[in-house]
């Protein structure tokens, strides 16, 4: 356009001068004389960006502060600023585009928005692109400044797990384990015991004492006394349904806040991703939370192969045999998949001899997907719940579009003592 403008422009200057026409050279001359200035001066240059994120790793939902500070020294015009987001990441305060005049002063200027991962996963947010151009548009200049942020969205975890209705009996125990017995005392209270010799003095119950006339100790659970692993079934049957709601994407908010109520409990916690045949051996502390948090995120969107449950099994025998922990299955169990669970759980019971009732929990979303189908599909899951549930295993059915997590964590964390 500037050039079609510019030969205008030279066009009309040349017929004024040919046909002695000092109205043509007039109207040519002016904004070739503007046009040159234009050409003249430099647009806004010596550019320097710093930008900075109030975290780099949220839970989804959550919002993170993108704060912008942009320095030019040289030259005169408009200066923009554009951080293009990945896919997923949202603008929720402010923008991500900042537009400025430069004059004849350096100019210097601090901006922020709030931004907001919409689906777990981790994201790159590129460099700032800083686009300049002079007063009349002639000249422009382009660059990449700042650096690359990476954010990570991880699943969002229950912090509060409220009971439902009144306190009663559980029905699903964690059996004791040898191999922490010896472990420090928690604050976890388990019940008053007659005093033995060498329990500390500052176990002693003095009001029961005085009550009993028999001297009474308080007696606590001990640090990873207990421990459970979970088995995150990662294959193609939990990836269905749309992106943020399938069963996977389910299964690792419940895991994620399970895992973190038992290890306040201070007990024993693992993981293992069937079909991608990866396995975190139990511990305990916060760090145990975060690489059983990483490692399901890392396989959301991750193509898997086939394994079966029973080979998982026998993959984790001697954790099962030296810790005998509490298994929580957490799998969409199709018709497909329902004589490969069975075998699996059977050799769970078999491992542990019968003393530790395997947890399954079936998660569906074919309700929210089609009603019609997902009406014969529950149907479908019914039966095969009734099926499982005859080897001994304590089988839960969450249908996510009537049970939200925390409702299903209610419920579950209830069962279990």
């Amino acid at each position: 356009m500037r050039r079609v403008l510019f030969g205008y422009l030279l066009w009309a200057l040349l017929t004024g001068v040919l046909f002695l026409s000092p109205g043509m050279v007039g109207v040519a001359v002016i904004p070739l004389s503007l046009l040159a200035a234009g050409m003249l001066m430099d647009p806004p240059g010596a550019i320097s960006l710093r930008r900075t994120v109030s975290r780099t790793e949220v839970r989804t939902g959550e919002e993170v502060e993108v704060s912008v500070r942009l320095r030019v020294e040289r030259g005169v015009g408009i200066v923009v600023v554009r951080d293009r987001l990945p896919g997923n990441v949202a603008v929720t305060r402010g923008s991500n585009v900042g537009v400025f005049f430069k004059g004849f002063r350096p100019l210097e200027v601090s901006y922020s928005y709030t931004v907001r991962p919409v689906l777990r996963g981790t994201y790159v947010l590129p460099k700032s692109e800083v686009t300049t151009r002079n007063p009349l548009g002639v000249r422009y200049f382009w660059g990449l400044y700042g650096d690359e942020i990476e954010l990570r969205a991880i699943p969002a975890v229950v912090r509060g797990i409220p009971l439902r209705g009144v306190r009663r009996r559980a029905k699903i125990n964690v059996p004791e384990t040898s191999f922490s017995i010896r472990g420090p005392l928690s604050t976890d209270f388990r019940e008053i015991r007659a005093y033995q010799t060498g329990d500390p003095m500052k176990l002693i119950n003095w009001k029961a004492t005085a009550r009993t006339g028999r001297v009474l100790v308080n007696e606590f659970e001990r640090e990873g006394k207990k421990t459970v692993v979970f088995i995150v079934d990662a294959r193609d049957s939990m990836k269905v349904g749309v992106e943020g709601e399938s069963p996977y994407e389910h299964a690792m908010n419940l895991v994620a806040s399970m895992a973190r109520g038992f290890l306040r409990r201070d007990y024993h916690v693992g993981l293992y991703i069937l079909g991608a045949k990866k396995f975190i051996p139990p511990s305990t502390g916060p760090r145990q939370l975060h690489k059983i948090v990483k490692a399901m995120v890392d396989f959301e969107r991750v193509k898997t192969g086939e394994e079966r449950l029973k080979e998982a099994v026998e993959r984790m025998r001697r954790t099962l045999v030296q810790y005998t922990p509490l298994v929580v299955y957490v799998s969409n169990i199709l018709e497909g998949q329902r004589e490969d669970t069975k075998q699996g759980l059977l050799s769970l019971m078999a491992v542990s001899r019968g003393s530790v009732k395997p947890v399954v929990v079936d998660v569906s979303v074919y309700s929210a997907l089609d009603p019609h189908t997902g009406t014969l599909l529950e149907m479908e899951k019914r039966f095969i719940s009734g099926e499982l549930g005859e080897t001994g295993a304590y089988v839960v059915r969450w249908v996510v579009e009537k049970e939200d997590v925390g409702s299903m964590l209610s419920r579950l964390m209830g069962e279990i003592k």
